[in-house]
């Protein structure tokens, strides 16, 4: 393999010397090959490998240019023929050699130390690369080694519920449903020990619609949004994790990760959403998060009066702040450290994130989350304020049309469905309006609580024609949304989700 990379090398290197392009096109070639083999890395998103691979394909390119620059023009372009009339001047045979000679020397020198240099950043590009790629794998096996609490049946002795713990899972992926139940059922007249659990409890009967094309009800973690301001996810080690808790506090404390598995914990389905997301837009998602309320860790710290907003910090210095009032209204906020009956994923905040219902992901949603500081309103702004978005963010209710899409469909009964969302205030109308037709009520899938989405469905048999397709949403508080578009800055997008559709004969 060494032979026939050096082989390329020589021949892209020989190549590229008469036609520039050639190295271009060779080593945008093997970025992008380099980028798809990195993106394939567990723990590494899609554009830390396109960045990586870029900035390895320019530094190559450069490297390129500079060892020609070194060596200087080919002997017989540095050779030219003087102009006609001009008298040149003869040197002894021996003085050509000698400078010939001299000239040669310095050109090997030369090419010496831009190879060396060359080379010398070459070793430190793949060092660097391999620290990275170790870093990950520890951090997937640390990720491996969780054992989260899972939530019992009613014991038979006791008529208590009990927690059991579930085994490791040798892929990274935590205790399926299915496996969690089999645990509890052998372990139904066992007395174990460990934190409590507060189950969501099973799904009610019609929380999902059965409508090819709309989006499930629970969204799977590898299709779950991603927003990040790092170019590449932290790789915690548990070992090295701690929860500090700062700030304007009567106790402050910090806990590892096996002592913050010892507080009480609460499963509970939240529908998270980022303030960027556009009307009709995909950077919603809804999933069951395991962790413990964050009213417990700031009840241990005790909150000081003058404490008015907890920030969020994040291992890489992202920051959120919302008001301290938050985790004592009612809503789910949580210390979380489970998905979808697994840890974490690593691009999901592992091994600890923030989880609050009806705040945007910009002033709460803190992944990796390393600190929680209380200090005054006044007294910070978290990372993205002074970058001109709202300090304050409630989401905003929504509705989204899943299916159809924009385009052409084929004539025939079908159904226009799609998802709606109001965290913390739940949803209790969707209205479809066809054309210029009325608003008309769609049916809804059940509530599993009023920090989930619902889904919604309308039958529709239309004619063949163009069809223009509103949606609309009611909040539990009895406030439909806005039909005024707006973007997402400063705090959010609103209005009415809104499709063309061209049905064919």
């Amino acid at each position: 393999m060494v032979v026939v990379t050096v082989a390329l090398g020589l021949l892209v290197g020989i190549s590229a010397a008469r036609r520039w392009a050639v190295a271009l096109w060779v080593f945008g070639l093997f970025g992008l090959l380099g980028a798809f083999s990195l993106s394939r890395e567990p723990g590494i998103n899609w554009l830390a490998s396109i960045a990586t691979a870029a900035v390895a394909a320019a530094v190559a390119l450069i490297a390129l240019r500079v060892l020609y620059k070194v060596i200087g023009p080919a002997p017989e372009a540095a050779a030219e023929t003087p102009p006609s009339g001009e008298v040149v001047e003869r040197v002894s045979v021996a003085e050509d050699i000698d400078g010939i000679e001299e000239t040669g020397a310095v050109s090997r020198r030369k090419f010496l130390v831009g190879a060396g240099a060359v080379l010398g950043l070459g070793v430190a590009m793949a060092a660097g690369g391999r620290f990275m790629l170790e870093r990950t794998k520890r951090a997937l096996a640390s990720r491996e080694t969780v054992v989260l609490p899972q939530v019992t049946e009613t014991t038979a002795t006791t008529g208590a519920p009990t927690t059991t713990a579930a085994s490791p899972s040798t892929t990274g992926a935590g205790t399926t449903a299915a496996e969690a139940q089999t645990s509890t059922t052998a372990e139904a007249t066992t007395t174990t020990t460990g934190p409590t659990v507060d189950g969501a409890g099973p799904l009610p009967a019609g929380h999902s619609l059965d409508v090819p094309g709309i989006s499930p009800i629970i969204t799977p973690n590898e299709d779950f949004y991603l927003i990040d301001t790092a170019l590449s996810p932290p790789q915690v080690n548990l070992e090295e994790w701690t929860l500090k808790v700062t700030g304007l506090v009567e106790n402050p404390y910090e806990i590892t990760f096996q002592e913050l598995l010892t507080r009480p914990f609460v499963e509970r389905y939240v529908t998270l959403s980022c303030v960027s997301n556009s009307v009709g837009g995909s950077l919603v998602g809804h999933a069951k998060w395991l962790g413990v309320p964050l009213s417990v860790i700031l009840d241990e710290a005790g909150l000081r009066p003058e404490a008015e907003q907890i920030v969020g910090r994040s291992v890489d210095g992202f920051t959120v702040g919302f008001p301290s009032t938050i985790p004592y209204d009612g809503r789910d906020a949580l210390v979380a450290v489970g998905m979808n009956n697994e840890p974490l994923p690593i691009e999901h905040g592992f091994p600890v994130r923030l989880v609050v219902a009806g705040l945007y992901g910009y002033v709460s949603a803190t992944k990796w989350l390393s600190e929680l500081e209380l200090t005054t309103w006044d007294g910070f702004d978290a990372y993205w304020v002074p970058r001109g978005w709202a300090k304050e963010a409630p989401v905003k209710t929504q509705s989204r049309i899943d299916t159809p899409r924009h385009g052409q469909i084929a004539a025939g009964p079908r159904a226009i469905a799609g998802v709606a969302w109001a965290p913390h205030r739940g949803v209790d109308r969707v209205e479809v309006k066809i054309g210029n037709g009325p608003w008309v009520d769609a049916e809804l899938s059940s509530e599993i609580s009023d920090n989930s989405w619902r889904q919604w469905q309308l039958a529709w048999d239309p004619e063949p024609g163009r069809y223009k397709l509103r949606v609309r949403a009611t909040d539990g508080e009895g406030v439909t949304q806005t039909d005024i578009r707006r973007p997402p800055a400063p705090d959010g997008a609103t209005g009415y989700h809104t499709i063309d559709v061209t049905v064919n004969a």
